[in-house]
């Protein structure tokens, strides 16, 4: 079952009683194994019966969920992208190089071809062609693939997907898949793409705000992890300390490099910011269906607050409109927040100034929780409808998903990020606060209508256009909408 949420304040009373030695990874405490449900496979049979099993002492230990099985030599072949820059998406390493993070993907895959008798091998391409070519062609080719989550809702909705909620081989309530994905990305009961840990892009996709310690020392404002730790970490308090640190430095009046800010971004903090006020572009209907989320008198007023915030010419660096790079302009200490995604702290690590990691901030106190979007660009886990035997690749990827669950997620969480890049304990906690309460924006994913323009739109205009805005894409968004959830419903997904 999904890990029930808790209340902030009690999280970090928590972490403050158990630093340094509290858990470092995003883990949900394990519910005991489901014997019935244990995935194993006779040798030559990839849809043998399951043996019992019997529960697990130790939350920790997740063996009795390992299936087993003999292959024959199978090619377990991943589909994905090229290798982007800014988000780790290895899924396979060639040699073991010292490096802790190649090292366990090496090791994890080598496991895993041991123990099924398999291969695991990556081909890089253009993932939603390939899909498409291969289902047409009937080729057995891939076992799985990596499109993003805006194209696997096209793949899904042409049929080209297998619904995953239909295998038996998948624990999707335990902690090496995300229990938000599955929640959200659960449309008209399928779920053709998810998330797990045999990958751990959506991870390095997953939105948040690098905020300036020096300068937040300098002018001896309040200490943002005190504020999340105090439930007030606002937009409020977030456009106040912007325009504290907002300085023309060189006196020219112009804006260039030389000069001070309170936020550089991009065009994903309009979505971004929507979601750290606990308010999605879409909402769920009583029938299942999905509506825009944009009129309420709520939405509005975040919809205000996020355009002050954002088109602040004085204070906001957004690409395009300088000279200045956003990124550039936190890295050299001249910013005092950075809206990006986590893999952005690879790119930080060789940053002078020192900076610290929070969630984006809330619309009001009262909310209840720090939510953090993760985007759509974010890889999702599919297989491709061309897979002949789904049982035996549905079998190996949980055994890659949960061996990834140990060493590989410890090196990515333990030595990548908290080693490498992390420079606190306050920003430790904080990762685990913004892994915890991610969600999804199905109007982001599916687009809708071009409902994400539309909002960003309206929110330059002004808040007092959203009306109109709306009324002028409802029709076609209803229409695309109801387009995916009958091909939804409709596809076989076997």
């Amino acid at each position: 079952m999904k890990k029930q949420p808790i209340s902030v304040l009690s999280l970090f009373l928590a972490a403050l009683m158990l630093l340094p030695s509290c858990s470092q990874t995003p883990e949900q405490t394990a519910d005991e194994p489901d014997s019935a449900n244990a995935v194993t496979a006779d040798a030559g049979s990839s849809d043998a019966p399951a043996p019992e099993t019997e529960p697990v002492d130790d939350a920790d230990d997740f063996s009795a969920y390992m299936p087993t099985g003999d292959y024959d030599g199978f090619e377990f072949c991943i589909l994905k992208s090229p290798d982007i820059g800014w988000a780790l998406d290895e899924v396979c390493a060639e040699e073991v190089t010292g490096e802790a993070y190649n090292d366990a993907i090496y090791n994890r895959n080598s496991r895993i071809e041991e123990a099924f008798n398999i291969s695991v091998t990556q081909f890089d391409g253009s993932v939603d062609a390939a899909i498409k070519s291969a289902v047409s062609a009937g080729d057995d080719v891939y076992a799985i693939a990596y499109p993003s989550l805006a194209s696997a809702s096209n793949l899904a909705a042409q049929n080209l997907l297998v619904d995953l909620l239909k295998r038996d081989e998948f624990h999707f309530d335990m902690p090496w898949w995300d229990s938000a994905a599955r929640d959200y990305l659960t449309v008209a009961g399928r779920l053709f793409f998810a998330e797990n840990e045999i990958n751990i892009q959506y991870d390095e996709a997953t939105w948040a705000l690098y905020f300036n310690k020096d300068l937040v020392g300098l002018y001896s404002m309040e200490n943002p992890y005190e504020l999340i730790r105090e439930n007030e970490w606002t937009m409020d308090k977030m456009r106040g300390m912007m325009t504290v640190v907002a300085r023309d430095a060189d006196g020219d009046g112009l804006v260039s490099a030389q000069d001070y800010f309170g936020f550089a971004t991009h065009g994903g903090s309009y979505v971004g910011m929507l979601s750290g006020a606990g308010e999605s572009l879409v909402s769920m209907t009583d029938e299942g269906d999905f509506q825009m989320n944009l009129t309420s008198d709520r939405v509005l007023r975040i919809a205000e607050k996020i355009g002050s915030i954002l088109n602040d010419m004085t204070a906001t660096v957004m690409p395009y409109r300088f000279s200045v790079s956003p990124g550039d302009a936190f890295f050299t200490g001249h910013c005092l927040f950075f809206g990006e995604v986590i893999g952005t702290f690879a790119h930080l690590r060789e940053m002078e100034g020192d900076f610290g990691l929070i969630p984006f901030p809330k619309f009001e106190s009262s909310q209840e929780y720090y939510t953090c979007e993760v985007l759509d660009t974010a890889l999702a886990y599919t297989i491709p409808r061309s897979v002949s035997d789904k049982s035996r690749v549905c079998t190996i990827s949980e055994a890659l998903a949960i061996d990834s669950h140990g060493d590989f997620m410890n090196a990515y969480l333990d030595t990548t990020i908290m080693g490498k890049s992390i420079r606190d304990e306050d920003s430790r906690d904080m990762l685990e606060l913004i892994f915890e309460y991610r969600v999804y924006d199905l109007g982001d994913i599916f687009e809708w209508g071009g409902v994400t323009s539309a909002f960003q739109k309206a929110v330059d205009e002004g808040a007092s256009t959203m009306a109109s805005t709306v009324q002028k894409i409802e029709k076609i968004f209803n229409k695309n909408m109801e387009k995916s959830l009958k091909a939804f419903a409709e596809a076989d997904g076997e």
